[in-house]
């Protein structure tokens, strides 16, 4: 069984990637991308090539739009890809979505639960407390206050003494 030119073109470009050659890379996916869509026959739909096109696009070429629209549309078109979720939510977080990010990672863990690099990523990104009236919206300005409030007393120390405060001695 051959394989395609644009899989060996997307691992070129990640090497290149991974040694500070971006533009090198980025022109590497760019060509893996087109060989994707203009070479019949070998692959019809591969989304990883895509993605990885689309997020060096929005990282190394600066056009985030444009690298979200690749990757949004891939992972449209090839759901059941881990590595699209992947470039997908970093893309998110480098364009500031962290709540896109992580719909995307928790897409990505539905098709492939023991993903190491999504797991890994989700990690990273780690999970938002409760706002703390419930029934408000997060970014009610009540939340907001509130929430800064407690922040800096958990930073304090201070947080003990008023969860202390509500109970009898």
């Amino acid at each position: 069984m051959s394989t395609h030119p644009a899989r060996d073109a997307v691992r070129r470009s990640m090497n290149a990637h991974r040694l500070g050659r971006k533009r090198e890379a980025l022109a590497l996916a760019e060509a893996a991308h087109r060989m994707v869509i203009e070479i019949p026959g070998g692959l019809a739909k591969d989304g990883a090539v895509s993605a990885w096109f689309g997020y060096l696009l929005g990282v190394v070429g600066g056009k985030l739009a444009g690298g979200l629209e690749i990757c949004r549309l891939a992972a449209a078109e090839c759901f059941w890809e881990p590595r699209v979720y992947e470039y997908l939510a970093r893309l998110e977080i480098e364009a500031g979505s962290r709540r896109r990010a992580v719909d995307a990672l928790e897409r990505g863990l539905a098709v492939s639960p023991a993903d190491s690099e999504l797991l890994a990523l989700r990690r990273s990104l780690g999970i938002r407390r409760s706002p703390p009236v419930a029934f408000l919206d997060r970014n009610h300005p009540v939340n907001r206050w509130l929430g800064a409030f407690i922040a800096r007393l958990n930073g304090s120390g201070a947080a003990a003494l008023i969860e202390g405060a509500g109970r009898k001695r």
